[in-house]
């Protein structure tokens, strides 16, 4: 009986281990972007995928920047050797061929398209992925396509943070003289 209670006990705490390891092996951290969330195993809709990083606290990535673009592609290249389909935050879902970031409402200004895209082929291309025969590129695809995608914590959360903890760092320093 107690070596098939240890035994048991054992079991669930290897199991709690690999999911524990699974579960953050999708979280990262992009240095002054701060964290973002892959999902490469389950498949979504673009808008499926909105309301994922919703349920976070977070949105579909904007990758805004040439210098967000650089860290986010050092993630993707050390966690996957070949490229994955994954949803992003732009469209072109309010005039066709102007795609925004709809996290922050603002207009392409920096892109990393695929040579050739976007596309918009058979007229029904309307929303950005990383694109899995790319090398670390975009595409544009039909929104309904099942794909995983990449979440960023709240840009206003993110910026609320920041500005309580320098709040904290001066109050802590006013307190220390």
């Amino acid at each position: 009986m107690f070596f098939a209670l240890f035994k048991t006990t054992i079991l669930i705490l290897l199991a709690a281990q690999v999911t524990h390891a699974v579960v953050y092996d999708k979280w990262h951290g992009m240095e002054e972007f701060g964290k973002i969330f892959i999902e490469e195993e389950q498949k979504y809709n673009w808008f499926e995928a909105w309301n994922e990083c919703a349920i976070r606290n977070m949105t579909l990535i904007a990758v805004d920047t040439v210098e967000k673009n650089a860290a986010l592609d050092g993630i993707l290249r050390k966690k996957f050797a070949k490229c994955p389909n994954l949803w992003i935050g732009g469209n072109d879902l309010g005039e066709e061929g102007k795609f925004i970031w709809t996290p922050t409402g603002k207009r392409f200004e920096f892109s990393n398209w695929q040579k050739g895209q976007p596309d918009n082929y058979k007229s029904n291309e309307h929303c950005v992925h990383y694109y899995n025969i790319a090398d670390f590129e975009w595409n544009d695809a039909p929104c309904s396509s099942k794909i995983g995608f990449i979440c960023e914590e709240n840009h206003f959360l993110r910026l609320a943070r920041r500005d309580l903890d320098i709040k904290k760092n001066f109050i802590d320093q006013l307190f220390a003289l």
